[in-house]
This record gives C-alpha cells, structure tokens and sequence, in this order.
C-alpha cells in the first residue's frame, strides 16, 4: 500500500469497515490478554509487512525493513509493548485471514487508525474532542505552504484532521511523551504529506529561529505547576523580562500563551484551549494586562460545559492570540451546542453560529478596547460586560427579600473629627477602605459617641453592606460583636435582608460572582462619578432558589471566606516576624 492521499482517505471514510476491524484485533489482543496495547504502531508495522512479498515476516525481520522515523517509532513501541513473536505471528495471520474474506482491506486498516482517536485504539483514551478541533481548523483556516504546528499534539488528533481539510499544508507536531510522539508518527507514516513530529518538550523548540510559525494549534495540559513545565529557567527568566509579574502562582495556560506567541510569525494566528478561570482571575491579572496591552489576543470564546466529557469536567475556553490587536473579541459560545449521551458537542451549524459571533458583535459577542478592558482588571469574561439573564433560574427582584435599605450617615469631615478617638471603645466607623476582599477589617477607627439621630446608620449583624459608587463594587456581611456600634459611612448602602427568604451570604456570593458584578454594573449611571440609584437596585432581578439551597452556597462561602481570615492571620504574622529578625539576631 502505497501512501495515501487525502482524496484516497476521504474516500474511504465513507465506507470503512470499522466494526469487522474492531472484532478482528481487539478480540485477538483481548483473548491474549494485552489490554494497553497502542494499536497504531501496530497497525502501522501490519502495513509495512503486507506491502512486501514474504507478509508473514517476524519482528526481527521488519526491523531491518526501512528505516524512516516511523518505521523506528512503531518498532520502538511494539518492542517495549508485551507482543512476542509468537502473537506478532498470530496478528499478522489474523489479519491476512480478514483481508483474504473480504471483510476489510489493508487501506480499512489505516484509515481505521487515522481516525481512531487516543492511545489505545480500542480503550476510549482522551483525545481532543472533533468539534474542538472542526472550530479551530475553521478558525485558522489552513491555506497551502503554511508552516503549522500542534503543541502538545498527542495522538496526532489535529494534525490529521488539518491534513484531511489542506494536505499542501507544512506540519510540525510536538508532544514531549514519546510514546504519544510515536503513536502520532505511526500515523502520519501512512500519509502523502509533508510531517515533521518530535519529542522534544515544547519549551525548547522556541530557541530554534526556524520554528515559527504560520498557524498553531494547542491542547496543552491545563493547572500544571510551573516548576513541572520543564519550560527551564532561561526561558522563563527571558519571559520575565517581557512580562516581570510572572510568579509561582500565574497559571501555566498563560505561560503556554506566552510560547505560542513567540513560535508565531508576525502575520500568525494560534488557537489554544484554556481554562475559564485563567480568563478572569486576579492572580492573573497582571500577566492578561500584558498580553492585552501588547495586542496579543485577537478573541476569547468561552466554550460549552462537556465538551470534554467525561474525562474533563473544568469549563474551557477557547484563545484567539495574533499580533497587532487594537481590541478583543469575547464570545460566548456556552449555549451553543447539540446534547449528547455522555456529553455535548458542536454540530456544523454551531460552528458557523461561533464564527459569525467572531465577525460581527451580536446577542454572543462583543468587541472591547483596551479601555474598557482596562476599567475591568483585564477580564476577558463575557458576563463581566453583559448582563445575561437568562442564564439564572428562579428570578426576582431585589426588592422581595430587602426589608430596609438607606445609606449610611453623611457626616462631613470636620465633624467625624470631632468625635474620632484613639482610646478604645465600644463604637467605630466603616468607610469604603476598611472593607477588602469582601471582609470588614478588625480594627475601625473608634468613635467617642454616636448621637441618638446617627443610631439609625449603624449596622446590624447580617446586614449587607453595598458601596454606592460604583465598580470596583465592595460588599461584606456586617458582624457587630455584643454590644458594639458601627456607624457606616455615606458611601454605602445598608440592607437588611429577609432573612426567611434569603440567606445575606448567599446574595453576596452571587454579587461577586461574574454575573452578579455583570448584573450592577448594568444599573451604574454617570461617567464622571459612577454610582447606583436605590430604586435600581431594587429593581435589579437577581436568582432566589429554594432556601436550602441558597444555605449550602452560603455555608461553602462562609467556610472559604473563614479560611481567607486564617490565612491572612498567618500572613500578618510571618510580615511582622520578617520585620524583627535582625532584631532578634542570632538568638532563636
């Protein structure tokens, strides 16, 4: 058999024998107990065998066969798997016996491992899901003589899918798993085209200035440590210097992002699957700012829940990154799909409605200016800048679970003076600065008296405290301890909530949330001095399920928002002892 095409591929596709092949050899291997075997390079060597004379040739004998990098890489697989000559003898036979009844032909064989996702043919090992991989050709639209690459390729998914749609195409596949980097070898081995695939981790290939390239596609391994890229300190202190708020903690799709670019040319588009929350996250602030800043990212869509299933369960999305972008596209793609069994998937027709969001701004997408993306600490999430209603159940207005809300005293400078105080006591002052990440500090100012009229400003415990001006948004839970008086400043708003149909924590929760954040910004008017009016704020809908429910997200918010207290305890600590250290010399 000689090489095929990519005509002579989708020609058999249509009508492969794929059942007669799954019953042949899985069967064969099952009966011989070899569970894990990569069918690919098997495959791959059952092909070089039966195009010579002598088919029933052994192992030793097909090593001497060739010599091409795909010849070394199925041999170097089927030696390190478990197939003795015996039951090589017994497979070449097994499918000698098949093809000679007809009930598939050498060239059913290949087309079954070119399209056989995974590792292990026949085990349902995780691969790119094909509707991912159909949205991202169509977005980089392959033309002939680019230079492409698949970083992080595994079995070879999204190259062979690339070379069925443009087979003029020059592609690069890199996997650092050499058992993955030989299955996809095994596979490209069978086709007429131009393949180059290495082993080598993706991080090293960027110091050869011939990698650059064209179009580049990306599934890479999502939450890895950065100590366990293996991306080695010289490239990222090279990235550093690009990019200095890089630290332990940035995740590693960004760093992944960061090399994508760098192998791109300057006329390039990559498209790479990443994680929602490295799209929105304070942690990665700083690292989007640069990106965004220095035009790297063309568009974001966030994508379907399950597209992945069942073998991932973390919501993704999709990054557009070129050079020279003026503004980004955010697409919201979570409603577009066609239901499946065990998952969903993107049908043709979701495609096409993905592509045109990424055209045109409509009812899925926007286009943002570095501005506006500036204004929202770099947040590339949809529901940040769209209020999107229908996406919560169980909607009513905020009205229905306030039983009072006023604002709290407006009390002129001169006059808070007056009865601020150094001496401890029994009542204090919240202002906008003594709230951070959604909890009131320990320590108030003290006051040395409330009068009788300002009494009304002062907070009861479950109140919902709200700032009035505007995002940033500031919100807490007020927990005056026995007998203390807290007396809010004018800048916030004070409500109390029903507390029979609605838990106070559960309503923050979804105020911090990206839809809850969405949801105000909507009601802020004015440009110069943004704020939110009362009767807005009432009038806002916001998701009120059954009681119970709202109690375990208020009891799993409260549980993080007590730990974030612990931490910042310890955090305290560790500071101040930092500080005494040369004071306390050497003495322990």
């Amino acid at each position: 058999m000689s090489l095929l095409t990519k005509e002579q591929v989708l020609d058999l596709e249509k009508n492969y024998h794929f059942e007669a092949i799954v019953d042949s050899l899985t069967n064969f291997f099952r009966k011989n107990g070899l569970y894990d075997i990569d069918l690919h390079p098997v495959i791959y060597c059952l092909v070089k065998c039966l195009e010579f004379e002598n088919p029933f040739c052994t192992l030793s004998e097909l090593e001497k066969i060739g010599g091409s990098e795909a010849d070394e890489a199925a041999l170097m697989e089927i030696n390190s798997s478990d197939i003795t000559e015996e039951i090589w003898a017994e497979t070449l036979h097994t499918v000698i016996e098949s093809i000679s009844k007809k009930e598939y032909s050498l060239e059913d064989l290949a087309v079954f491992s070119l399209k056989v996702p995974g590792m292990q043919a026949f085990s349902g090992c995780f691969s790119t899901p094909k509707s991912i991989i159909n949205l991202a050709n169509k977005i980089l639209s392959i033309q002939p003589k680019e230079k492409v690459a698949d970083i992080c390729c595994g079995s070879g998914t999204f190259i062979i899918d690339a070379w069925e749609k443009q087979d003029k195409a020059i592609y690069f596949g890199c996997e650092k798993e050499r058992p993955y980097a030989n299955c996809t070898l095994s596979k490209v081995g069978l086709l007429d085209g131009d393949f180059t695939i290495t082993s080598e981790n993706a991080f090293q290939i960027v110091e050869y200035k011939e990698n650059r390239f064209d179009k580049i596609f990306s599934n890479y391994p999502f939450k890895v440590r950065i100590s366990e890229l293996g991306c080695g300190e010289e490239y990222l202190n090279k990235l550093r210097e690009k990019i200095p708020s890089i630290s332990k903690a940035t995740t590693s799709d960004w760093i992944y992002n960061a090399l994508l670019c760098d192998l791109l040319k300057e006329n390039g588009k990559a498209v790479a699957i990443m994680t929602n929350g490295s799209t929105w996250n304070k942690t990665d602030k700083a690292v989007r700012q640069y990106f965004i800043e220095n035009g790297l990212v063309e568009a974001i869509i966030s994508l379907p829940a399950k597209l992945f299933a069942p073998n991932i369960a973390i919501p993704t999305s999709m990054i557009i990154l070129s050079k020279g972008n003026n503004s980004v596209k955010i697409v919201d793609a979570t409603n577009i799909f066609e239901a499946g069994r065990r998952g969903n998937e993107l049908s043709d027709d979701n495609i096409e409605s993905i592509i045109s969001a990424l055209k045109e701004d409509g009812e899925n997408s926007i286009t943002l200016s570095k501005e506006v993306l500036r204004e929202n600490d770099y947040n590339l999430n949809f529901d940040r800048y769209v209020a999107q209603e229908m996406n919560l159940d169980n909607l009513a207005p905020f009205s229905t679970v306030i039983t009072s809300i006023t604002r709290g005293a407006g009390i002129k400078a001169e006059e808070l003076d007056k009865i601020t105080t150094k001496k401890v006591t029994n009542k204090n002052y919240l202002m906008l600065g003594n709230i951070h990440d959604g909890i009131i500090d320990e320590d108030l100012p003290y006051l040395s008296v409330i009068e009788k009229n300002l009494e009304k400003y002062c907070l009861k415990r479950n109140n919902l405290i709200l700032s009035k001006n505007g995002y940033p948004f500031k919100i807490a839970i007020a927990a005056p301890k026995e007998g203390q008086q807290i007396l809010a400043n004018g800048n916030l708003f004070i409500i109390e909530i029903d507390e029979e149909k609605a838990n106070p924590y559960f309503i923050k929760a979804f105020f911090e949330s990206e839809q809850g954040i969405a949801a105000l910004k909507s009601i802020v008017v004015g440009s110069t001095i943004p704020n939110i009016g009362v009767e807005s704020l009432k009038a806002l809908k916001i998701p009120l399920p059954s009681l119970e429910e709202q109690n375990k997200i208020a009891e799993k918010y409260q549980a993080t928002q007590d730990e974030i207290k612990v931490l910042k305890l310890r955090l305290a600590k560790a500071v101040d002892r930092l500080y005494h250290i040369f004071d306390e010399g050497e003495n322990d």
